[in-house]
């Protein structure tokens, strides 16, 4: 299954410049040569939906209209959202909604909702982001509303035009470095009302697959074996994080999380499932080749991100 990277559900949730959209119908015809070269390879496509809050560049928004659930910045030197008025949240819910059919007339097998990564819905989980007081936000229930309101509206959606089975998965991040920010005491109470959604699964957006809890939990165990021993008689877990060679799939296989995902290590080798067919695991890439560009296919604005990010892929010091 390829899950693609993320579109933006409406016009001000553009996160990053020559970002895909699914927020009109003139996205549609794109859309599909994109599902349609992924299944020409047999995989499944998933269209990954999302709105980038406050993590958007002004540039990139109408107006330069920056929105959150609450007027708090990202960090130091960022812009201050604005906080959405209820009419807003609403109508963003409803984009979410939107964004599924159109996914199905492109041929799309799925969407994944990014509620990860500080983005939209993820800021309205945050105690970091959101410091409302209504329906939205001021208890860590309230704050569960708006990605519930989502996955609703999406699911209503896609009962009313996908013909065929449609995935419909959701993309969290367990916690934040941020006091306060998620604990995983909070996400394991999330995970309990996500696995009642009927979701296809829940995708768990970690750095490292093998990371603990920081906080908030008294248990030595990985974030991905406690989320799994929790909700993964109900739901499929998807883990992902580090898995670069074929020895870290392995490890992680022997986990109980049924599913893997790999993400930075495409990018570093896109053959990497072929070498496994083709038992040539130990030709596998595992350091990002910093002069291999247009070797990788790598479109500049990600490749200038990788390469001026630190840590974030093996080989980029």
């Amino acid at each position: 299954m390829v899950v693609t990277a993320c579109a933006n559900v409406t016009a001000g949730g553009k996160g990053f410049s020559g970002e895909i959209g699914v927020h009109n119908d003139d996205m549609i015809p794109g859309l599909r040569r994109l599902a349609t070269t992924i299944q020409d390879q047999g995989a499944k496509a998933v269209l990954q939906i999302y709105h980038g809050g406050r993590l958007c560049p002004p540039d990139l928004v109408p107006n330069g209209d920056i929105v959150s659930a609450s007027a708090v910045p990202a960090g130091e030197n960022e812009p201050v959202p604005r906080a959405l008025e209820d009419g807003e949240i609403k109508e963003i819910i409803h984009a979410y909604g939107e964004g599924a059919p159109r996914a199905i007339q492109a041929g799309f097998d799925g969407v994944e909702i990014h509620g990860a990564n500080g983005y939209l819905i993820h800021q309205f989980f945050s105690p970091h982001s959101n410091h409302r007081d209504d329906h939205w936000g001021g208890s860590l229930k309230k704050r569960m509303n708006f990605p519930l309101a989502v996955i609703n509206e999406i699911q209503k959606t896609v009962g009313d035009h996908a013909k065929d089975p449609f995935i419909v998965g959701h993309r969290l991040s367990p916690e934040e470095p941020q006091t306060p920010g998620i604990t995983m005491a909070d996400t394991l109470e999330f995970v309990d009302v996500l696995a009642d959604q009927e979701l296809d699964y829940i995708h768990v957006s970690l750095m490292n697959f093998w990371s603990r809890p920081r906080r908030g939990l008294e248990d030595t165990r990985s974030r991905l074996d406690i989320i799994q021993d929790r909700v993964g008689n109900k739901v499929p877990v998807v883990g992902v994080g580090s898995i670069y060679s074929a020895e870290d799939a392995r490890s992680a296989i022997q986990s109980d999380v049924p599913l893997l995902a790999l993400g930075r290590e495409l990018i570093i080798d896109p053959d990497w499932v072929g070498k496994i067919e083709q038992g040539k695991a130990s030709d596998i890439e595992t350091i990002l080749d910093t002069n291999g560009q247009d070797r990788l296919v790598v479109p500049n604005p990600l490749w200038k991100a990788i390469i001026h990010t630190p840590g974030w892929f093996p080989g980029v010091d």
